[in-house]
């Protein structure tokens, strides 16, 4: 591990995304979305930054915009994240999209993205994280993954992670619904194992290593925060049967006083990113100098 920070700022929940040459970092910023680009991955210290979506207080789906995720798909930029309507509050969550111009390669430029609202074809119900992947090398068939409360369940007790197949990058199929993960092992439930929580998927295709999704488990408030893995073994993505839980955690804090002293207090949220003939993998690291904050969120790489 080489725990070297690439900026300077609090990043909770990154995401980056490698094109023309760049790459694009978008994370957490609670009442707007930007994007930051720079040439290198190590280096977002004094990059270029793109406010592309700064909604009026007060309007719909202005509160608490988390997780952006930026994608290229169908020859259009995307951006996925979540909101809640103002006063509803964290239950309001729920998945929406904004869609860059046709034809515009370059997703810096703020005039040319537009809010969509909420993900279409999605269930009424809490949703955050969302990402979409294509695991069908040929077809390329699109699906949506994000954490979620069961159906009908408003405890906010259970987050678990959900599959949907996408007719297009703007809509869902609400038939294909599946869960995919149940937050059930001891080591993903925080608070004396009242809670149940799987989040931040991220869907990974290494060849010849691992194809599936990288997630976080447990509290991000507390210090057992950690990192776990989905593996697809297929072939079809909808059957729950087809993903395999590893039931040991990937990446656990460590409390060692090398640790210590470096002042973290968890991990989790990963990325991959693709540089120079090799992946590097991303990780968000919470500093324990303020515990119990989500404010408090560097991003790590991971030679």
């Amino acid at each position: 591990m080489s725990n070297r920070p690439i900026c300077d700022v609090d990043t909770p929940d990154p995401w980056v995304v490698a094109a023309n040459g760049r790459f694009y970092l978008t994370f957490t910023l609670d009442d707007r979305i930007e994007i930051w680009s720079s040439p290198t991955l190590e280096d977002f210290h004094n990059c270029a930054k793109s406010t592309i979506w700064q909604p009026t207080p007060g309007s719909p789906w202005s509160a608490n915009i988390w997780a952006p995720e930026l994608h290229y798909l169908a020859g259009r930029w995307y951006v996925y994240t979540c909101g809640a309507p103002p006063g509803v509050g964290n239950a309001g969550h729920r998945t929406t999209v904004l869609r860059c111009a046709a034809g515009q390669n370059d997703p810096m430029v703020a005039g040319d993205w537009e809010f969509l609202g909420p993900l279409r074809g999605m269930p009424d119900q809490w949703a955050i994280d969302a990402t979409v992947f294509s695991p069908d090398r040929v077809l390329q068939t699109l699906y949506c993954c994000w954490s979620g409360w069961p159906p009908g369940d408003g405890s906010d007790t259970q987050q678990d992670l959900f599959l949907i197949r996408m007719k297009s990058p703007e809509e869902a199929v609400p038939e294909t619904l599946v869960c995919i993960s149940r937050a059930t092992l001891p080591w993903e439930r925080p608070d004396g194992g009242r809670r149940g929580v799987n989040e931040g998927p991220t869907w990974v295709d290494v060849a010849g290593v691992f194809r599936g999704i990288v997630y976080s488990a447990h509290g991000s408030w507390t210090s057992e925060y950690r990192l776990a893995l989905l593996a697809f073994v297929g072939p079809n993505p909808l059957d729950p049967a087809a993903w395999v839980k590893r039931q040991t955690p990937l990446l656990s804090m460590v409390k060692d006083g090398r640790i210590e002293r470096r002042g973290f207090w968890n991990s989790g949220h990963l990325v991959l990113a693709h540089m120079r003939e090799r992946y590097v993998a991303l990780v968000e690291a919470i500093v324990a100098s303020i515990p119990v904050s989500w404010e408090a969120a560097v991003i790590e790489t991971l030679a």
